[in-house]
């Protein structure tokens, strides 16, 4: 049986975390951890080095989870003949400097994180990318092609146990951080538009779930423009998003217009997917891998508001549609992106580089 050692400072509970531990589980491979919760590398270090003596003796697989890229120069030098597998999830770089713009494109801070890019996706044996469109992004970056391989995000048992919506107005549900990839403020001038028009439509509601990056300016701007029919609920703990997309009938995925946007397909868009919901998100190269517009989620040009807004319309007043897309949806996801069929393909590449 192969035995795959999860190494780093990352965060169990994430839930791309959580499905590939518990996909490889399903998978038939055994799986220990050498985590730690310290983040200062002073104390990571040791402290990485003696829980990894504990766990890692006869592991076959190093594996850095996703964010963890500093991790991976250790897992490097601690690994000696196991094979080295590294899930960035996101390129630092791409996320600090082009998607939340913290750091000017040509500071220091941008060609340090760069940097730490490179020295991460150049030494594992494989890469993971969540689609090959940003696996292309981790080939600029320094993962050599040959050792890239696609693992989907997916989505957790949970959502694919949420039942049929429920009667009543049309809620249309955005369950996540409110990050600038997400195009929060593209949502919400959608809503605006739709509420212009609420007289010619059926009863509807935004329902947006969460908080984070652009959450106060996105009250701002509900406040300012008087919308009264978007709510906002706040943070909620992950375990209560199957529960906030089961009052759902339309889930919202991403809508930025960064090239990040197009490249990946997050969690919230998968998990919408999976609950059985008619889904509308942002177009792009990573999405149209796995999903067909019009057969499992309507898609629209990121940053188009008007274009958002005439889909939601059109599935406000057509709950045939809604339905049609969401059955859909649900047996796609059941497909190729369920927790089983994640562990399978992880645990089929980790096996292939193997061989």
């Amino acid at each position: 049986m192969t035995r795959v050692c999860f190494f780093g400072a990352y965060d169990a509970g994430y839930p791309r975390n959580r499905i590939l531990r518990e996909g490889l589980r399903r998978a038939g491979v055994e799986v220990v951890e050498a985590r730690v919760r310290e983040t200062r590398a002073f104390r990571r270090w040791p402290a990485l080095v003696a829980a990894f003596a504990k766990a890692a003796r006869s592991s076959d697989v190093v594996f850095v989870p996703e964010f963890r890229h500093k991790d991976v120069p250790l897992a490097n030098a601690l690994r000696g003949r196991r094979r080295l597998v590294f899930d960035p999830l996101v390129s630092r770089w791409d996320t600090l400097v082009e998607d939340w713009r913290l750091h000017g494109s040509g500071s220091l801070q941008a060609r340090w994180n760069r940097g730490i890019d490179r020295w991460s996706l150049s030494s594992p044996d494989l890469v993971l990318c969540d689609t090959w469109a940003h696996g292309e992004l981790f080939a600029s970056l320094g993962a050599p092609r040959a050792r890239l391989r696609r693992v989907l995000v997916g989505a957790e048992d949970a959502f694919f146990d949420v039942p049929p919506p429920p009667a009543g107005p049309v809620r249309i549900a955005y369950v996540g951080g409110f990050l600038p990839l997400h195009g929060v403020a593209v949502m919400l001038e959608a809503a605006a538009q739709l509420e212009a028009r609420a007289a010619t439509l059926p009863p509807f509601v935004f329902e947006m779930v969460g908080a984070g990056i652009e959450y106060g300016a996105a009250r701002d701007f509900v406040a300012r423009r008087g919308l009264a029919r978007v709510e906002f609920t706040g943070r909620q703990p992950y375990a209560d998003a199957p529960r906030a997309l089961a009052r759902s009938h339309v889930a919202l995925g991403a809508f930025g217009t960064g090239e990040k946007a197009g490249r990946v397909i997050p969690h919230k868009l998968y998990q919408g997917l999976a609950a059985g919901r008619a889904v509308v998100s942002g177009d792009g190269p990573g999405v149209r891998e796995v999903f067909t517009h019009g057969v499992h989620l309507l898609l629209t040009p990121r940053g188009d508001a008007a274009a958002l807004a005439g889909a939601l319309a059109a599935l406000i007043e057509d709950p045939a549609r809604r339905a049609a897309l969401g059955a859909a949806a649900r047996e796609r996801s059941r497909a190729v992106a369920s927790v089983d069929a994640v562990g399978r393909t992880l645990a089929d590449a980790i096996a292939e580089r193997a061989a």
